[in-house]
């Protein structure tokens, strides 16, 4: 039976394929071991179809379908963590025996954490602790939880649709349907549901035999917003793909990458404030580096094909103009040949290995990494994932999906962790005006400036080799005709136009128009948090700390739609 990751040694760093669940209570007994047997396929499918990514289950662990999914996971070594509707000493109320309650007890104990919902507003804890409506609130708020933060959803349910709250069937509907405002972020109606797949184990109840289906089999819904069921398929599938890819390359490349993961680390969060970072916040950080530092190794490769593909091209007509002109020799036809075979090989490799793909996404998930990360430092319980690459859903899917992954432990520790004194706040919230907003500020006008001398020294070429052609067919006009004369004349404005196609393939002048707004941008966001640290307006920092996330992610969002304009290709013409 295959095994899940999470044990390996690269489990903390690989982006997790997070598996909610919900389910009756109360089922037939002699359904049990089917039920166990139908949620192993459902797991071993998984792992087998994406085997560097990790499953973690989450599960509320109420009595019944939650308790048999916990002793799958176990027994095939899964990972899972726990989000409770209130908090456990209350929730044991729901539960019959001693013998259940200690099987609870137990079960959190070997979850990798649990963590309690905050009440809803308008409820206390003095009403969720009796049945009635609070309380229902409180379930109906870890199932939209289950839904939100899960990326596919097992349901052991009957099918039929019941109008209960905090009831699976409305979970089930939260994870199709979107979630209610009151317990996430607002939902245009003209966007497809970002939630994902539900896995339905057709179960019957103990008290009624009816189903929807046929029981104990495994039926798929998807959310509403795609064609066909099909084509949800194919689209969550993609989505998983990239996700099991990333994670491949951090295993694949691990050691190119791991002293640059020092480095990375160390640029955006110093070690000596290492103390201050709770556990999510490491692994946040850790996912930033992996991301960051694989993004720069697969530039690399990408500006070098660039260079190789527009060298080969030059070679390549250097060699039929010497042909054309000066040896009608076939060693010299077939340099001209080898060079465009080359170009072909170069762009074909880079291709087939995603250089430019991998390099834009996984720079786009860095760059989303590094907000969450200041938003997880800040107290701030948003994802990311929420707010980026609105414009470029499809293939940019998975990006989103992974920070909503990794805004998770963000929401445990937010709803946990003691709050901090207004002292320990300010302190973090200079931090992140120190290596957030300063840091970015000097980054952008000096990036600017870069790509601003790169851009006139280019352009300085351009013209060059442009009026070389030109004074060089003059030439020609008024002396004696030379054959190298005229490969001269041919080559010259071709390697302006070369040198062209490489300013708008690198998108400098874009690059130079977004580096001044960005700049813009932090110094006035500085300029503003500044302020507001002096006056001691802690509620209105963190709205500016949010509100400056949300338009780096616009900005970036928009770097990357820039790129995607400009594929890696051979030049035409």
């Amino acid at each position: 039976m295959p095994q899940s990751p999470a044990g390996s040694s690269h489990a903390h760093k690989a982006l997790p394929l997070i598996i909610g669940f919900t389910g009756h209570r109360a089922f037939r007994d002699e359904d049990s071991e089917t039920i166990s047997a139908r949620l192993r396929e459902i797991f071993t499918s998984l792992l087998v179809a994406y085997p560097s990514t990790p499953l973690l289950l989450m599960t509320s662990i109420a009595e019944g379908a939650d308790r048999i999914v916990v002793r799958v996971a176990i027994e095939m070594g899964i990972d899972f963590i726990v989000p409770l509707p209130m908090p456990p000493e209350i929730y044991e109320t729901d539960f019959e025996g001693a013998h259940s309650k200690e099987e609870f007890r137990d079960i959190l104990k070997k979850a990798q954490r649990w963590f309690t919902l905050p009440l809803v507003e308008g409820t206390t804890a003095d009403s969720i602790r009796e049945p009635g409506y609070d309380r229902n609130l409180q379930y109906a708020q870890v199932g939209a939880f289950l839904a939100r933060y899960s990326q596919i959803m097992i349901a052991v349910w009957d099918g039929i649709v019941v109008e209960r709250l905090g009831g699976t069937s409305m979970v089930v509907s939260y994870k199709l349907q979107g979630i209610p405002a009151l317990f996430g972020p607002p939902q245009s109606p003209l966007d497809p549901v970002e939630t994902g797949p539900v896995y339905h184990i057709v179960a019957r109840r103990k008290d009624n035999p009816d189903v929807i289906g046929e029981p104990l089999t495994i039926k798929k819904y998807f959310p509403r917003g795609y064609p066909s069921d099909e084509e949800a398929e194919l689209a969550f599938a993609k989505i998983y793909e990239q996700i099991d890819s990333f994670n491949r390359d951090i295993i694949h490349y691990e050691k190119h990458i791991s002293e640059r993961k020092k480095q990375s680390a160390e640029y955006l969060f110093p070690s000596e404030h290492e103390q201050s970072l709770t556990e999510a916040q490491r692994t946040t950080r850790d996912y930033y580096t992996s991301a960051d530092v694989l993004a720069s190794y697969f530039q690399r490769y990408t500006y070098r094909t660039f260079i190789g593909i527009f060298t080969s091209v030059f070679l390549a007509a250097f060699f039929f103009d010497i042909y054309a002109h000066v040896f009608d020799n076939t060693v010299v036809l077939s340099a001209y040949l080898g060079s465009l075979v080359l170009a072909f090989i170069w762009y074909r490799i880079a291709k087939q290995k995603q250089y430019q793909t991998k390099y834009l996404d996984y720079r786009s998930l860095a760059e989303g990494l590094r907000v969450q990360f200041f938003w997880q430092y800040a107290g701030i319980n948003d994802s990311a994932g929420d707010y980026y690459l609105r414009k470029q859903k499809s293939e940019l899917d998975w990006i989103r999906y992974a920070l909503r992954t990794i805004a998770i432990p963000s929401d445990v520790e937010l709803l946990n962790a003691e709050q901090h004194t207004p002292e320990s706040r300010y302190d973090r919230f200079t931090l992140v005006l120190k290596h957030w907003v300063d840091d970015q500020t000097k980054y952008y006008p000096r990036a600017m400036k870069r790509d601003h001398k790169k851009l006139f020294k280019l352009e300085l070429l351009i013209n060059f080799f442009f009026t070389l052609g030109i004074a060089l067919a003059a030439l020609q006009l008024t002396a004696e005709p030379q054959h190298f004369l005229v490969v001269a004349i041919g080559l010259a404005p071709l390697v302006a136009a070369l040198l062209g196609g490489y300013i708008e393939r690198n998108a400098l002048v874009g690059h130079i128009k977004q580096y001044e707004r960005m700049g813009e941008l932090f110094q006035h966001a500085r300029n503003w948090l500044s302020k507001l640290l002096t006056e001691g307006k802690r509620h209105e920092a963190i709205d500016c700390i949010l509100e400056l996330g949300k338009e780096a992610l616009s900005e970036n969002g928009d770097w990357m739609l820039l790129h995607r304009e400009r594929p890696l290709e051979v030049p035409k013409g």
